[in-house]
């Protein structure tokens, strides 16, 4: 017996508030179809989705009125579209994943600027002339064989590919999506080192920068947070009183205001430190907390430049802000001995995956195991 999707189960029945569209038969097909008014144009729909993401005729009125619990369904969950109940030809994967990608609007546009160069520089030299409906594990294998580059960018084309296919999937557009290949050797790919200072060589950084530029550099020292949320903070986000810090935006790579990695705000306590620096830090007429005082406006990514040439006079080597800030912070915080989960939370990470890679460099236990022994012989 044909099986019929069900795209949102609800204890045996589909769940629909939605109840547009009616059910009428047509003589000339001898078939039921959907009539229905979607964003100011009539669509006639005859086909069902079913199992393995085949489209067949409505034979019956009860098909017919589940081919409308199913449209109505999919406009509740906001992924109706018309175009996924037509019989479609197969797509050459190029014009397919422009199409996707032109879908993808609600991106960061630092993501979606990786995903068309991935696109453009990799997936569809390599793939563009197949057949999405055609691709296969051993296709995608022979993709990341074409790479010249590291396992990291690798990694990274290959996840693009698995998410238009996935996608793909979704829509009904292909029957199951290949199997994501298995990265060994040189493919694989190897979590860089961790790079982080202690208290006394931030100091000697802080030592180096210009008195404008002290405040923002101890305030990722004291918080972790990341370089961009410091130059996006606003006052209204500092809570003094309450003794908390909400991070809700950061500024991207082309200097616009956008939401927090995750889009997740959650508030970070002001400890007794970080409470006399912000006292101290003035005022002014802007909502941001730290203002360039040259330019009137919030610091650009150009501090960044600014923070490598104290870092080499300091330490006689060059160290990112972020690495001097907030992976210090986290590394420093897991020596302390701090419960992961701890770490985690203040990192405002969405689990402690991440986290657990501080974890990994924390040596002060192995150090107390080994003296230990020592003294026993």
């Amino acid at each position: 017996m044909t099986s019929i999707i069900a795209p949102y189960p609800l204890q045996g029945v589909w769940a629909m508030s939605s109840n547009i569209g009616s059910v009428r038969y047509d003589k000339k097909s001898d078939s039921w179809f959907v009539d229905l008014r979607w964003k100011g144009e009539r669509h006639r729909i005859f086909r069902m989705p079913i199992q393995g993401g085949m489209l067949i005729p409505c034979t019956s009125e009860d098909m017919g009125n589940a081919l409308k619990i199913v449209i109505n369904t999919q406009i509740d969950m906001g992924i109706f579209h018309p175009d996924r109940f037509k019989v479609k030809k197969p797509t050459h994967l190029k014009v397919y994943a422009e199409q996707w990608f032109e879908r993808q609007t609600h991106l960061m546009k630092a993501t979606k600027r990786g995903y068309r160069i991935y696109l453009d520089k990799y997936i569809v030299p390599a793939l563009g002339d197949k057949f999405i409906t055609d691709i296969t594990e051993k296709d995608l294998e022979d993709l990341v064989k074409a790479i010249s580059q590291g396992g990291k960018t690798k990694d990274n084309v290959l996840g693009c590919m698995m998410k238009i296919l996935h996608d793909a999937e979704r829509a009904h557009d292909i029957d199951k999506a290949p199997a994501k290949p298995v990265m060994r050797g040189t493919d694989k790919v190897v979590d860089p080192e961790i790079i982080w200072l202690e208290p006394a060589e931030q100091e000697k950084i802080l030592a180096h920068l210009a008195p404008k530029y002290r405040p923002i550099y101890m305030f990722g020292v004291l918080t972790g947070c990341r370089p961009a949320e410091a130059r996006a903070l606003q006052w209204n986000d500092v809570k003094l009183s309450r003794g908390e810090i909400v991070f809700r935006h950061a500024f991207d790579i082309y200097e616009n205001l956008v939401p927090v990695k995750g889009k997740r705000p959650l508030p970070v306590p002001i400890t007794d430190e970080l409470r006399a620096l912000l006292e101290e830090t003035p005022k002014n007429l802007s909502e941001y907390v730290f203002m360039n005082p040259d330019t009137g406006k919030p610091f650009t990514k150009a501090l960044g430049k600014v923070f490598h040439n104290a870092s080499v006079k300091a330490l006689g080597y060059s160290i990112g802000m972020a690495k001097a800030t907030r992976t210090s912070f986290a590394q420093q915080l897991a020596n302390s001995g701090m419960d992961i989960h701890m770490v985690a939370r203040w990192l405002r990470h969405s689990g402690t995956r991440i986290t657990k890679r501080y974890y990994e460099y924390k040596t002060s236990s192995m150090k107390s195991a080994v003296d230990k022994v020592r003294k026993i012989r």
